[in-house]
């Protein structure tokens, strides 16, 4: 009977923390368009404020601390000519995993427009980017609001249903 009752509250621990893990993954999904958008701004203002050049800019965004964006830590500080920025940014984007494809496209993109022309056309793509990472965002927010609640109430009913089919 004790190893029943011990695999019954296992069996309910596992449920909530695969709900709890499921609510987490919507979570971190609002914080990447949260932190895109921010990246978005700052590249904006600086692009606006002074013309500033791609490497200058990362150098600015190394500075924050961006959690669920980590490629942009990996990114070149310096100019050379064997460095191709767009074809980092691209190879370090795409092997973040924690990135959805919606989103991991709109920053592809917005990584090929910088540079590739002058401010204003730079300033018109970021504000497109910015306003196709506000929808995302809505669609997250309204996502996480609606299904992190339930993920977590499920995971714990599953776990005490299989409890109890244990005891």
């Amino acid at each position: 009977m004790g190893i029943r009752l011990i695999a019954a509250v296992l069996a309910m621990f596992c449920g909530a923390f695969f709900g709890l893990y499921r609510s987490e993954k919507l979570k971190k999904y609002v914080i990447v368009c949260t932190e895109s958008d921010k990246v978005f701004r700052l590249a904006e203002t600086l692009i606006r404020s002074c013309g500033t050049d791609i490497f200058s800019i990362f150098t600015v965004l190394k500075r924050e601390n961006f959690s669920k964006l980590g490629f942009i830590s990996k990114l070149s500080d310096e100019y050379s000519a064997e460095i191709d920025f767009h074809s980092q940014w691209r190879r370090l984007l795409t092997n973040e995993a924690d990135i959805p494809h919606e989103e991991k496209g709109i920053l592809l993109d917005f990584g090929e427009l910088l540079g590739t022309s002058d401010i204003d056309g730079q300033l018109d793509g970021i504000t497109a980017f910015r306003s196709l990472m506000q929808e995302r965002y809505e669609l997250r927010s309204a996502e996480y609001h609606s299904k992190a609640k339930l993920y977590r109430s499920v995971g714990v009913l599953t776990g005490v249903m299989v409890g109890i089919m244990v005891i």
